[in-house]
């Protein structure tokens, strides 16, 4: 979460309420493999690898 939002773990943990982290994870974007084969580039990923690689999209599109 803190990676995805760039907000430190201090802040996390003390300044947001837990209501509102709950929905940020549930409203996060992730891709879902169909049965036809889908996208190759999350197949096999764990959810967590998976939340990962869609955080590091976002990311790269907020630095530029």
């Amino acid at each position: 979460m803190a990676q995805a939002t760039g907000w430190s773990v201090r802040h996390i943990l003390h300044g947001v309420n837990y209501q509102i982290l709950i929905m940020m994870l549930s409203d996060a974007p992730r891709y879902v493999a169909g049965k036809s084969g889908g996208d190759s580039r999350f197949s096999g990923l764990s959810a967590e690898a998976e939340a990962a690689e869609v955080a590091g999209i976002f990311q790269s599109n907020l630095k530029g």
